[in-house]
């Protein structure tokens, strides 16, 4: 009886198992270039037409949603906050809520999304901010708060919060349809939504959204 090659069976096998992970990575490379990515882009500058062109230029982009910035002063209660209040579509911006009312009315007065961690960056004439229990208490009555803000003008408009959210933690937000009818000129385009196909083109498109000074968020 002919001895077995126990060394020869022992490669097949080795073989065997390269092949086996070979075939799984090129699988998984090739879920990941099907996959769609959604990040985040924000500038210091105001985006233009023309930069929007050449956003259009990335490969794998299939979708861009811009988004509006206005500087303003929040006033909630004793508390204010000197911050950025974004203007999203609320369909195509990813949101991820914590509590919202059914139904959003849009009307003269600002409508607004607030993060859960951005009741933080409040504080009082003295520079302490809303203790724990207080952000709490906000959160729970959300409804019935009522916010003024305040633009570097000094026009104040009051409005109400329809939402809390869990991501973005850390923003202030309102309908950017809204926010141009009521902030007109000094709402500008500083940011938005980029869906790309394919992980190599989100990290390609990445870079180069970084290198042009982008600030990028997956």
């Amino acid at each position: 009886m002919k001895k077995r090659n126990i060394y020869k069976d022992i490669v097949s096998l080795a073989l065997g198992c390269i092949l086996i992970v070979w075939t799984a990575q090129g699988l998984d490379f090739w879920k990941q270039q099907q996959k769609t990515f959604t990040f985040q882009i924000q500038s210091q500058a105001e985006i233009t037409n023309a930069m929007v062109k050449e956003l259009e230029k990335l490969n794998g982009l299939y979708e861009f949603t811009s988004t509006a910035s206005c500087n303003v002063t929040v006033q909630l209660e004793e508390y204010t906050m000197e911050t950025v209040l974004t203007g999203i579509e609320l369909t195509a911006f990813p949101l991820k809520w914590k509590s919202a009312q059914q139904e959003i009315r849009k009307g003269a007065s600002p409508v607004l999304f607030i993060g859960k961690e951005a009741f933080q960056g409040f504080a009082d004439v003295n520079g302490n901010p809303p203790g724990k229990s207080q952000i709490l208490e906000w959160i729970s009555r959300y409804q019935e708060l009522e916010v003024r803000l305040t633009q570097e003008s000094g026009q104040e408009l009051r409005g109400k919060i329809s939402g809390i959210l869990e991501k973005p933690s850390a923003g202030i937000y309102m309908d950017e349809g809204q926010m141009q009818e009521i902030y007109g000129p000094s709402a500008r385009i500083t940011g938005g939504v980029l869906k790309i196909h394919g992980k190599q083109n989100m990290e390609k498109a990445r870079e180069v959204l970084e290198s042009s000074g982008f600030l990028v968020e997956l």
